[in-house]
């Protein structure tokens, strides 16, 4: 007698709880070095400790999580120079993505993308830091999520987490810089809506690699980094 095969749930809970805790870090609402109480989310989200535990471990050997022996998880800091190993990366693949996606834009989609550029910008008005980098990792995962390619959407989507927290520091600390990302932003679109995708790949890749040249440019984000 052939044993039937059982049935195969789509998401477990330690799943739903990987997903909620792994969006809350790649929007950056765990600063860096943060420690995750398990209480704290099992409370939250009304679940056992167990898939909590089991989303913390999955998260930690994804390396967005650092397992301290006695007490805990926290949020990881990608070292600087790892972090500067991974912004080529991230760079050519959102210009693959874009180069993809430009022709397969929609009105409906520059509706989204002009209102996230909108609130970028008053995201940048009110100084909310977190808010406006969160805002412009929208916008380029929208673009990225039109490129047709799943998989080079979700490999965006890992390496943006991973980067996110020189992401903050270059907003934090590079003057108006929040500024010429919305002005970017605005160049790429009216680019695409003109047909003129060659310009658009040009100005993307600037934005883009931006904040990588800064960086290699900022002793005080090594120290900040390594210190």
């Amino acid at each position: 007698m052939t044993e039937p095969w059982p049935t195969i749930r789509s998401k477990t809970l330690s799943d739903h709880v990987y997903h909620v805790l792994r969006a809350r870090i790649g929007r950056g609402l765990y600063d860096a070095g943060r420690f995750i109480r398990e209480q704290e989310i099992s409370e939250a989200l009304g679940v056992s400790r167990t898939p909590v535990r089991e989303a913390l471990a999955r998260l930690a050997s994804e390396g967005l999580l650092e397992r301290i022996p006695h007490r805990g998880f926290r949020v990881s800091v990608e070292p600087l120079l790892d972090a500067l190993e991974l912004y080529p990366i991230v760079g050519s693949l959102d210009l693959l993505a874009g180069k993809l996606a430009f022709p397969n834009l929609t009105e409906s989609d520059f509706e989204i993308l002009e209102r996230i550029n909108r609130e970028l910008a008053e995201a940048i008005e009110a100084d909310d830091t977190k808010r406006a980098v969160e805002l412009n990792y929208a916008f380029h995962r929208h673009i990225s999520e039109r490129s047709g390619n799943s998989r080079l959407a979700a490999m965006l989507d890992d390496l943006r987490t991973r980067i996110l927290p020189w992401e903050l520091w270059y907003f934090e600390n590079v003057e108006d810089p929040e500024h010429q990302s919305v002005d970017e932003h605005a160049e790429i679109l009216a680019a695409v809506r003109a047909g003129d995708f060659d310009r658009a790949a040009s100005i993307f890749e600037s934005n883009m690699f931006w904040t990588y040249r800064v960086l290699l440019a900022s002793p005080e984000a090594v120290n900040g980094g390594e210190g």
